[in-house]
Parts: C-alpha cells; sequence; structure tokens
C-alpha cells in the first residue's frame, strides 16, 4: 500500500510538472504588416511567467503528414498600466500565397490553422472568383456577447481577414489623466480570439484603426494616450496610419482621424502619396473612424468637415473605390 501511494504520488507530481510547461495564451491572434500573400503576423498574450516567443509552423499538404516543423522566434513587451501580462509578436515571412498553415506556440500544444492571401482573384483556394473580408466597427458599446455572436455569425462566410474602424473595447476615458479600463481591452481581444474561427477552423487576420473610444481625451491627442492601441497591434503601428498592399490587387488605407494624428498635414501628405503609388491597382479602400458624410450626427462637426476638405478630393482624384466609414452606430450605404 504504501508503495503504491508513493507511485501514485510521483505520477501525480509528474502530471503536474508536465501541464506547469503548457500554458494557454490569454488571446492569440493574426494580423499582416506587409504582403498578406506571403507573410503572417501573429501575436499572443501570456502572463508574464511565460517569456517564449518562438512559434513552430509548417505548410497543410494532405499527401505529406511527415513535414518538418519550421520555428521562427519574436519577441515580447508588457502591456501598459503594468498589467501582469506580455505580449509576443512573431512574423512569418516567405511563405507560399493562397496556402493553409498549421502553427503552434512552443509554450502550448495546440495547433492552430491560417491561410495566406492569393496572388490574383482567379480563385481563392477552391471558393470561385474573389476574395471575402469581413468590415465593421464600434464593436463593443453592447458588451461582448453581442460581440462574439456577431463574430460567430459573420465567420460563417469563410473571411481571408476583418477590418475594423475604430471603437473596440471602449476602454478609454474622455478625461486624459485617467487610466485606460485594462479587463475591457483584455477581454475584448480574448473574445476576439475565441469567436474569430472560420468553419473550416481558420484564424481570421485583424485589421484595426483607432477611434475616439480607443484614445485617452478621444480626439486631439497623440500615440502616447492610446498605450493600449499601440501595444496590442501591430499594424497600423507608428505613426498610426498606415497601407497595407496585397499583390497587384488590393491598396488599404487605415487612417487617423484626428484621435492621435491631425487629418490635414502630415497625414494628408502622406496619403496624397500613397495614393499616388496605386492608381493601377484593382481595387483600393480606405478605413476610418469618423465619417466624411455622417448619416445620424451633425454635418458640420470638425473631424467630418476636415476630412471632406483634405481627404475626399484626394479620394475622388485618385479614384479610391470604397470608403468604409464608422462612429455613426448606423448602416449607410451611398455611390
Amino acid at each position: 500500500q504504501h508503495t503504491v501511494f508513493s507511485i501514485s504520488l510521483l505520477l501525480n507530481f509528474a502530471v503536474f510538472i508536465v501541464c506547469g510547461f503548457s500554458e494557454e495564451p490569454h488571446a492569440l491572434y493574426l494580423t499582416w504588416k506587409k504582403d498578406p500573400t506571403t507573410t503572417m503576423t501573429i501575436q499572443w498574450i501570456s502572463s508574464k511567467s511565460s517569456e517564449t516567443d518562438v512559434v513552430e509552423y509548417r505548410k497543410v499538404e494532405a499527401e505529406k503528414q511527415d513535414i518538418i516543423w519550421e520555428k521562427r522566434e519574436g519577441s515580447h513587451f508588457p502591456l501598459p498600466q503594468e498589467v501582469p501580462y506580455f505580449i509576443h509578436v512573431v512574423e512569418l515571412q516567405a511563405l507560399e500565397p493562397n496556402s493553409s498553415y498549421q502553427f503552434r506556440l512552443k509554450m502550448s500544444d495546440r495547433e492552430y490553422l491560417f491561410r495566406t492571401m492569393p496572388t490574383d482573384l482567379k480563385g481563392g483556394e477552391g471558393k470561385g472568383n474573389g476574395v471575402t473580408f469581413l468590415a465593421g466597427g464600434d464593436t463593443n458599446h453592447r458588451g461582448v456577447a453581442l460581440f462574439e455572436d456577431t463574430n460567430r455569425a459573420a465567420c460563417k462566410h469563410e473571411p481571408f481577414f476583418v477590418v475594423f474602424g475604430g471603437d473596440l473595447a471602449y476602454a478609454c476615458p474622455k478625461n486624459k489623466n485617467q487610466e485606460e479600463d485594462s479587463k475591457l481591452w483584455l477581454e475584448w481581444i480574448a473574445s476576439y480570439s475565441k469567436t474569430m474561427i472560420t468553419p473550416s477552423g481558420y484564424l481570421v487576420p485583424l485589421l484595426v484603426t483607432i477611434g475616439n473610444h480607443d484614445v485617452k481625451g478621444h480626439y486631439k491627442g497623440d500615440p502616447q494616450d492610446a498605450p493600449f492601441f499601440y501595444s496590442l497591434f501591430a499594424m497600423p503601428g507608428l505613426p498610426g496610419y498606415n497601407v497595407l498592399r496585397c499583390s497587384h490587387y488590393l491598396s488599404f488605407y487605415f487612417l487617423d482621424s484626428n484621435h492621435t494624428n491631425r487629418i490635414k498635414g502630415t497625414q494628408t501628405k502622406w496619403l496624397a502619396n500613397e495614393l499616388a503609388k496605386d492608381t493601377d491597382v484593382m481595387h483600393r479602400f480606405a478605413i476610418y473612424h469618423v465619417p466624411a458624410f455622417p448619416s445620424v450626427r451633425q454635418y458640420k462637426t470638425y473631424e467630418s468637415a476636415s476630412i471632406r476638405k483634405h481627404w475626399v478630393p484626394l479620394f475622388e482624384k485618385y479614384g479610391l473605390h470604397v470608403a468604409f466609414e464608422n462612429n455613426d452606430h448606423a448602416y449607410k450605404r451611398t455611390y
């Protein structure tokens, strides 16, 4: 009896030790910083007990079950306000377009799936012509339950990615001197991680731009006034506006409507320069938070009037195809 009891203790201890080395992340999500046909940026949030930044990945090929896992190492840094979590970032490069990949974190045994974008629109992985993506914004003003239900419904369309035009977790105070609600940010990103998975099992990459509820003070701030936004999302990164180009057929412009960058001036000059580069690109889209043409709010607000003055003429000059506007909590579609 003593021997059996001792063996049982040893086995329990061994199981405890093994489990101690396998920690599931608080949240895991994907984005892109470069061409989505050949790269993928993997981000996850862990406790500060895990400093491992290694991702193992391999292409999914049904006829080859013994493909060796490749490894890529990234970096990590702490979340703001002394929140006891690290955020890890690993960018995979030199991937094959229009392909499915498995990956796993070195800290966990769980495996995940993602897919790269096709190099053209002749056919996206057996789906016929075209690429499906999701666009929205103002995601959490009624809480995560509705957010999660919406995510699950939207994922049934098997999207390649999603773009959110600001006001994500609703975690930022109007007073710049107050702290953000870190619990709302952590809850929001965990909900996204849990629910933005297609029926085929693919994680849906997340692309965002900033809104007033993502920055302390809401308007006329600087990047240091939005520490969680700039920590959680590798894209758009600093200075807070960016463009993502996908092969020869898609350019997506992510703009800041006076939250941590002014509309006129440096951002407008940058936008003109980038739009001028893409006149031969098949599809050119922009997303930003405050609408140039509000549907339920005042037409002459400073931000809306500034966008109409500084950005809309550029959109028209260079032939922007679609602008996704947000903030109004209403659905609007115009010619």
